[in-house]
């Protein structure tokens, strides 16, 4: 690690306080102080620990408050020379690591192992009877390189909370009704909640905690939008260790969860687009039986987001076909297909009287102007060619004014084919209203 990098890990400490802190030591490695930097470090790993408990008595962490109610009474008394006092100082500072992870989950594994070596070394360095020999201890550049990098990577760089509390807190800040839809803003959220920079243990339990609450969780995360822009936010921060496990999650899940949850896995597929590259063959299957099998009333729900997909394209064309005139309108409204405007077209070009030529209007007036020129001329010969009864539906007249106002076709066009086709009276009302020419 070059002396630049260093300067660069004093930079990803997570405040101004921590830089401070740890630009002493790094000054002293600098210089070749090396005994110096080592008993800097841990000074500044036991200023920032304090300071993260401090923060957490401040947001009503109990035990925190406990520790901080004790520090405030011993200050006085230590100014005092309190022995007592003194001794319960040093006790704390000699226990801060352990503290800090046996009351509030700050570190994972090694971490523990590696600050406990940072100790027993700036005891070491500033104690001289620790030695037993008459030379002082000697620490190599490479250690001091070592003790500073934990310090800031394990302490300095981290929010004040990472266990339990950590992951109860960031499902708490997703489950407010407050929580943004919007995926950048979650991100930011997500990030001042204690995800900037959090590690792997705490990042894996969130994810965790999101899927499963989605699927089958309380009220407060499952089938809530916010929880999948909260997943999607996180797979965008973490997308190394989020991926696998949203995978290895959905598939469990998929296995196991009671048929009337499956429906869930859509709005997975809507908001977080490697869903179905996730999924595994079986899991799939199930997905697009449920598909072909579900009731009208979620089949206009999940049409439009399983259309989007290849291998469930067919499958929605099929139930497009059984799908009520309500329900296909909702779906028409809220996807622009090709194959929901086919189910329109065909619908409508079906129309065997005025009232129902009327009705199923409703699935072609939102798709009205995304219509192929084939489709247009379709329908406006269906009344000879499929003996659809269009004209004299105010659906149809509304029809021409549009496609003829807008020219959607030429529209000489136009005129020439409702001449042709028993709908005479509509041409000369487009020429008068519209171009206010009748040449007869």
């Amino acid at each position: 690690m070059s002396l630049g990098d260093l300067d660069e890990l004093v930079l990803s400490c997570r405040n101004d306080e921590g830089r401070k802190y740890i630009a002493e030591a790094v000054s002293c490695y600098k210089a070749g102080a090396y005994r110096a930097c080592i008993v800097s470090a841990w000074i500044a790993v036991v200023y920032d620990l304090l300071s993260k408990i401090r923060e957490l008595a401040l947001s009503g962490d109990a035990e925190a408050q406990r520790i901080v109610a004790d520090l405030n009474r011993w200050q006085p008394l230590i100014a005092k020379n309190d022995l007592g006092a003194i001794k319960s100082s040093l006790d704390l500072e000699r226990e801060i690591v352990h503290l800090a992870n046996d009351k509030f989950g700050f570190f994972e594994g090694m971490e523990v192992v590696e600050l406990g070596r940072l100790h027993d070394d700036r005891n070491r360095c500033a104690h001289p009877t620790y030695q037993g020999t008459e030379q002082p201890y000697a620490p190599s550049a490479e250690l001091a390189r070592t003790h500073l990098v934990h310090a800031v990577r394990y302490v300095l760089s981290q929010a004040p909370v990472q266990g339990k509390a950590a992951t109860a807190q960031i499902i708490k800040l997703v489950e407010s009704a407050y929580f943004p839809m919007d995926v950048e803003k979650a991100n930011t959220q997500l990030r001042s909640g204690g995800l900037d920079r959090a590690r792997e243990s705490f990042v894996n339990a969130v994810i965790d905690k999101l899927v499963l609450g989605y699927i089958e969780g309380e009220p407060t995360l499952k089938a809530r939008p916010q929880t999948l822009v909260a997943i999607r936010a996180m797979s965008e921060l973490y997308p190394d260790l989020c991926e696998p496990r949203i995978r290895r999650s959905l598939n469990a899940l998929g296995r196991r969860v009671e048929d009337s949850q499956l429906m869930y896995f859509f709005g997975f597929l809507e908001y977080y687009w490697r869903t179905w590259e996730f999924l595994e063959r079986d899991n799939r299957d199930r997905l697009t039986e449920v598909l072909r099998r579900s009731s009208d009333e979620l089949a206009q729900h999940a049409i439009p987001i399983a259309i989007e997909i290849i291998d469930l394209q067919s499958t929605c064309e099929e139930r497009l076909k059984r799908l009520p005139l309500k329900e296909l309108s909702f779906v028409a409204q809220r996807t622009k297909h090709s194959a929901v405007i086919d189910a329109g077209v065909n619908l409508y070009c079906s129309s065997k009287s005025w009232d129902s030529a009327n009705a199923n209007y409703k699935v072609i007036e939102p798709v009205i102007d995304q219509l192929t020129p084939e489709q247009i001329r379709r329908i406006l010969v269906a009344r000879v060619k499929e003996l659809a009864d269009l004209p004299g539906a105010h659906s149809f007249s509304a029809f021409c004014r549009h496609v003829y106002k807008n020219e959607r076709l030429p529209r000489s066009e136009i005129l020439e084919v409702l001449n042709a086709h028993e709908a005479e009276w509509i041409a000369r009302d487009l020429m008068r209203d519209i171009d206010g020419d009748v040449p007869f």
